[in-house]
């Protein structure tokens, strides 16, 4: 048996990575019985090897990424900003090497630290350990820094020449994977780079996510009625979400003839809608300030307030897992935030697969999406039944919001009303789904493929 480490700057989080490292863990830990380690910059996860430097809110870290990706401004020379990523890898890579030894660690799995862009160092003391000690690597690539997700950049030679170079490593001891076919397709053609395909995938033979004790106090924890609808947005708050999009068609669902077309469906809580309650976006998952605006939760909120929308924020208690806040608020897991949902918005702009889709498809709840290209590519092949924005942006608005035409917004909203108001199409939506997902992108499948990867580094 292996001894194997997954590396990222944080783990243990509710963002897509986090979620899917705990699903290779599963697979490599509890189906083939390797030993699993966790190295990251945070200490959420127990037994995490931490590797303060890691985390991209370490302020040296923070720092160089910030000036690196976003906007240089703290250097006088690009000489300096290079040399403080250098110096700075210096330490992530003595940090790595002393884990390997401590762990005797046969297998590394960095994940996006060598592709997304925002850990110049890391990538470098990857390299450099990967190099030197010939270790066996799976690079697992989400999301490249030259994706259309404009949340890097180069803003100077410096940063260009170390993606050149570094992002991602191409050394004999790497198999890269990435998640669909479009990075595969780029990855080759910018790098002569051979890539495997390992989607995101969902353990669809869990139990299901059901109303118990711990978590029938939900909407009563964020002041949200029995009877109000939820319209749930699991996604992290990142411009690249266009959660603007989840709140327009909100929006359009809450004109009095719409509210009066709602009234008397059963919601999740058990409760009924009436025209006088109310329409919550649900917003659960953490406010990113990596992004390209820096302001986007700012910008969602007016947005909101203009159209006449209630966004409610809760995920400073819904987490990776339940547990209690330091003043000891109660914390709900991101799938009790899902039992409590009438209906999912998925309305990303890019996305380097789609994990929350996923994830409303195994809870077999009704979801809007927008038609991003890896959906296209990687995901509408399995025929999934969603309701849909189409795929063309007609505009911006004054803080850069984008939008779509409002006949797509009314179209969506008359589907989503057909669909809650009918309870039998509703299940058949549900069920639908969760076959086509359980049969496309289950754990029998990312266990195969991760089978074979081993085999190429020959470990059973």
């Amino acid at each position: 048996m292996a001894s194997l480490s997954f590396f990222q700057n944080r783990l243990g989080r509710t963002d897509g990575v986090s979620l899917e490292v705990d699903k290779w863990r599963h697979i490599l830990r509890d189906r083939l019985g390797h030993t699993v380690w966790y190295g990251s910059g945070n200490d959420d996860v127990a037994g995490n090897y931490v590797i303060p430097e890691l985390y991209a809110q370490h302020p040296r870290t923070w720092r160089i990424l910030r000036n690196a990706t976003v906007e240089y401004t703290d250097f006088a020379r690009e000489e300096d900003l290079e040399l403080e990523i250098y110096n700075h890898a210096d330490i992530i890579e003595s940090k790595i090497l002393q884990f390997i030894t401590e762990k005797k660690l046969n297998v590394l799995l960095p994940n996006n630290l060598c592709s997304g862009g925002y850990q110049p160092a890391a990538a470098i003391a990857f390299h450099r350990v990967l190099r030197r000690t010939g270790i066996p690597a799976i690079i697992h690539s989400h999301d490249f820094y030259f994706e259309d997700s404009g949340e890097v950049k180069a803003t100077c030679h410096v940063t260009a020449s170390i993606y050149e170079r570094y992002f991602p490593p191409k050394l004999p001891n790497v198999q890269h994977v990435v998640i669909n076919h479009i990075s595969q397709r780029e990855i080759k053609r910018r790098k002569n780079i051979d890539t495997t395909v390992v989607p995101n995938v969902f353990d669809f033979d869990q139990p299901a996510w059901v109303h118990d004790a711990y978590n029938q106090d939900f909407r009563a924890a964020f002041g949200i009625s029995r009877d109000d609808l939820v319209f749930l947005q699991a996604t992290r708050i990142l411009d690249r979400k266009g959660i603007e999009l989840a709140i327009d068609t909100v929006a359009e669902l809450g004109s009095a003839a719409r509210r009066k077309a709602l009234t008397g469906v059963r919601t999740a809580s058990g409760g009924t809608f009436v025209a006088a309650k109310r329409l919550v976006l649900l917003a659960a998952g953490i406010v990113e300030t990596i992004g390209i605006s820096g302001n986007y939760w700012g910008s969602l909120q007016e947005r909101a307030k203009e159209k006449g929308v209630e966004l409610i924020h809760v995920g400073d208690r819904v987490k990776h897992s339940r547990g209690e806040l330091a003043d000891g608020s109660k914390v709900y897991s991101l799938w009790d935030s899902y039992v409590e949902a009438d209906f999912v918005t998925y309305p990303s702009l890019w996305e380097g697969w789609g994990n929350q889709f996923i994830e409303a498809v195994f809870a077999r709840l009704p979801v809007l999406i927008y038609e991003y290209p890896v959906w296209k590519t990687d995901l509408a092949p399995a025929n999934f039944d969603v309701v849909s924005l189409g795929d063309t942006v007609t505009g911006k608005d004054r803080r850069g919001l984008v939008e779509v035409a409002p006949a797509k917004l009314a179209a969506a909203a008359d589907q989503i009303i057909a669909i809650l108001t009918d309870p039998q199409r509703r299940k058949a939506i549900g069920d639908h789904n969760y076959e086509a997902g359980r049969k496309h992108f289950g754990y029998d499948t990312l266990e195969r493929l991760i089978r074979e990867l081993l085999a190429k580094h020959h470990i059973a």
